[in-house]
């Protein structure tokens, strides 16, 4: 056995089967499966975008394609019944025959629900971010005096105010009324009690007041400590006050040292 596996039959016999091998892989991958499946015979997918669905079809054909309606969108800016979309992409290399899938601009825009621009209340920019995840946009913006600046106050359409959740058609151009403190030379007095001083601070300076004296009462209840619990002038239903003015208020606690929070080292001469 040991004596055929070093005969020159034995070597013959495995060239003989290397060879078949070789033969067969070129057969296979360089006759066969390209002769199955036309490689190297492609085409160029054209553009057809923008180009009615007649037109778009015919082209296809021509080249030797199949055109099929598969969808339909709205794009404001197109024409109605055009090509907006394709697939596989223009001027990609397909197999003769191959379907070309259609994406045809709708005649009619869709109806999409006004959003809710005025509760809570929400900025400019934030309406505006708002209608675009809607497919809305903003129209004009007409700017009115009041101490809510740069909020959205009302929404306008076709010349009249519209409510959220009323059917419009997408792409629809909405108005708005937004506050500007410009002009505003009265505001409504706020209610600052139960705020801590820098909240308090905040919304006075928000609205276009000042803080006046801030007098501190140590004998107030714990849970209190730190809190307003009075104000002068104080917030009565529908007082306004002059932009500018300011506004004492009464806090709950001790009254802070100057240096209170800063770390003060003494040095010696």
């Amino acid at each position: 056995m040991l004596r055929y596996f070093i005969s020159r039959e034995f070597l013959f016999t495995i060239l003989g089967l290397f060879t078949v091998g070789i033969v067969v892989y070129i057969a296979i991958f360089f006759w066969i499966l390209p002769a199955y499946t036309r490689h190297g015979d492609g085409l160029l997918v054209p553009d057809v975008s923008e180009m009615t669905v007649a037109e778009a079809e015919n082209e296809l054909k021509k080249k030797g394609l199949r055109p099929m309606r598969a969808d339909s969108l709205f794009v404001e800016h197109l024409p109605p019944g055009v090509i907006i979309k394709q697939y596989p992409a223009p001027f990609t290399r397909v197999k003769p025959k191959r379907t070309i899938a259609l994406t045809i601009n709708k005649s009619e825009p869709p109806m999409v629900e006004m959003p809710n621009l005025v509760e809570p209340s929400i900025s400019l920019y934030q309406a505006k971010a708002k209608l675009e995840v809607w497919k809305l946009g903003v129209g004009k913006v007409t700017r009115v005096p009041d101490i809510a600046e740069n909020v959205v106050l009302r929404a306008h359409y076709d010349g009249g105010e519209i409510q959220a959740g009323t059917k419009i058609p997408q792409g629809s151009k909405i108005d708005l009324v937004v506050g500007t403190m410009k002009n505003v030379s009265q505001v409504l007095i706020p209610d600052l009690a139960g705020y801590t001083y820098e909240d308090a601070l905040s919304i006075l300076r928000s609205i276009g007041l000042g803080l006046g004296s801030v007098l501190y009462n140590a004998n107030g209840p714990e849970e209190a400590i730190g809190r307003i619990y009075s104000q002068n002038p104080k917030a009565e239903f529908g007082d306004s006050i002059r932009v500018g003015s300011a506004i004492d208020i009464y806090v709950y606690g001790s009254e802070p040292e100057e240096n209170e929070g800063i770390l003060v080292e003494e040095v010696e001469d």
